[in-house]
């Protein structure tokens, strides 16, 4: 199970998950840190904020109505009138309830607090300092008596001009104990959720992918069965338009191209077998006439003649076998240079001009301008040319004519041979470059049906398309395309 496709995607999948779902987590955890942190800021700069601008206020208030500028008066009169009503003010906003009050004077002692004699946190003295030159201050406060969210504060501390040159300090602070309780129970949740849902999704996963995967299972099981006795097997396709039907679609297209290479492969065997078989029938069967009793010397040579003919063949046959396996593996080095086509297709006519004489067959020509030079192999081009010349003869009627024509297709030259014999049957025409293969009767009295076989091999390796066709009225055509030459 653990090699299994499915388990690998629904591991990959929760490692993926979890990542995400922990980077996540922090940023959640981190926003809602910062946002706590931010209102609560806010919060206590409001409240002291607001106590500073009244105190202020009624101070002033005071020092018009009584007309004095003493320090006596700033500790006394409107300073214990008011101070107790602005730290207890009251307020709607249930915020404001958990934030506490006090106001210092600039030694930092508290001169009034809305927590009364419970224990408030100090401010430090650098911050005292810092306030006393105008500037608000904003402090996290641990209480002595230890380390307890419930002993963290956070404290703002403004100051605030009273009368005679005074200057008061109003804190407003607040226990962290809220904000770091709800940061905790989010660091709680995640902590537990996150491990939860990675197992769910994957245990979701395994069930989905093991779903997903039921095709392939399928298919796993029919290719156990498949040897190479039994390639006609195929795989049944699922009803989707997925990557596992193309899979299927693909896999059974390789099956028929494996199933075609082996046909093709036991034909071959088989072709070859009877090729070599009826040559070598001959010549075992003279050789045993001629050993039953004495023969003359000219019945030995006519036996040894027929021999060396039969030798022929089979030389020829072989030959033409290991040419096609070159081509096959790719094992044939092309010389290229430029060459002239109608130089070539003459020069090949001239090769066979004798039996186109004993078949009393006339060869004709017709060249178009331009369409002479190609860039490829002259050897490889003319071995080319020979066999549909030699095959165009072969099989044209005495008196007959075989055309070579030389033109352009579209922007590539173009060689058309074409004979005035008796056609290749229409069934016949899409195997005729097959090895081995011969059409009926009327267009297999010789050869070993290599030779179209050897052609189409040479003009593929010069990137040619080579095709046959029947002509209206009699007779076959073979033409070689080549590409467009620079």
């Amino acid at each position: 199970m653990f090699n299994s496709v499915r388990f690998k995607i629904t591991l990959w999948y929760a490692a993926a998950l979890a990542v995400t779902l922990t980077l996540f987590s922090i940023l959640v955890y981190h926003s809602l840190q910062k946002s706590l942190e931010e209102n609560m800021d806010q919060l206590l700069a409001y409240r002291a904020e607001g106590v500073s601008d009244a105190l202020e206020t009624y101070l002033e208030t005071e020092r018009i109505e009584v007309g004095r500028r003493s320090a006596a008066a700033a500790k006394g009169g409107a300073f214990y009138k008011i101070a107790p009503e602005l730290v207890h003010l009251n307020t709607e906003d249930p915020r404001q309830a958990s934030v506490e009050v006090r106001i210092l004077d600039a030694s930092g002692a508290e001169l009034e607090s809305s927590r009364g004699r419970r224990v408030a946190p100090e401010l430090p003295e650098s911050t005292l300092k810092e306030v006393l030159k105008g500037t608000a201050a904003y402090d996290t406060i641990t209480l002595d008596y230890g380390n307890s969210p419930e002993n963290i504060f956070r404290s703002y501390a403004t100051p605030a001009s009273g009368t005679g040159g005074a200057v008061y300090i109003v804190q407003a602070y607040r226990s962290a104990y809220t904000a770091q309780l709800a940061l905790g129970n989010l660091r709680t949740m995640m902590a537990a959720l996150v491990p939860i849902i990675v197992l769910l999704t994957g245990a979701f996963g395994m069930f989905f992918a093991r779903i997903a995967l039921l095709p392939v299972a399928s298919m796993s099981r029919t290719i156990r069965q498949i040897t190479a006795e039994n390639l006609s097997l195929r795989l049944k396709p699922p009803d989707t338009r997925d990557e596992t039907r193309e899979l299927a679609d693909l896999f059974n297209a390789m099956l028929t191209r494996l199933e075609d290479s082996f046909m093709s492969e036991r034909r071959f065997i088989q072709d070859v077998s009877h090729e070599l078989k009826t040559p070598l029938t001959i010549m075992r069967g003279e050789l045993e006439v001629a050993l039953k009793k004495a023969r003359t010397a000219g019945e030995y040579a006519a036996i040894l003649q027929s021999n060396l003919e039969e030798t022929q063949k089979i030389s020829k046959i072989v030959g033409n076998l290991l040419t096609l396996a070159r081509y096959d593996n790719r094992e044939v080095r092309l010389e290229h240079s430029r060459v002239n086509l109608i130089e070539l297709l003459r020069e090949s006519a001239a090769s066979l001009s004798g039996i186109a004489q004993q078949s009393g067959v006339a060869l004709e020509f017709e060249e178009e301008e331009g369409a002479h030079p190609v860039e490829g192999d002259p050897l490889q081009l003319k071995s080319l040319f020979l066999n549909l010349l030699d095959n165009a003869i072969k099989y044209s009627p005495a008196g007959g004519k075989v055309r070579v024509r030389i033109f352009l297709e579209g922007s590539g030259p173009a060689v058309r041979i074409s004979d005035e014999g008796a056609g290749i049957p229409a069934a016949d025409l899409p195997h005729i470059f097959k090895r081995f293969y011969r059409a009926d009767s009327s267009r297999s009295s010789a050869g070993f049906g290599l030779g179209l076989a050897i052609a189409k091999s040479i003009a593929e390796a010069h990137s040619a398309l080579i095709k046959a066709e029947n002509i209206d009225g009699g007779g076959s055509a073979f033409t070689v395309i080549f590409p467009p030459q620079h």
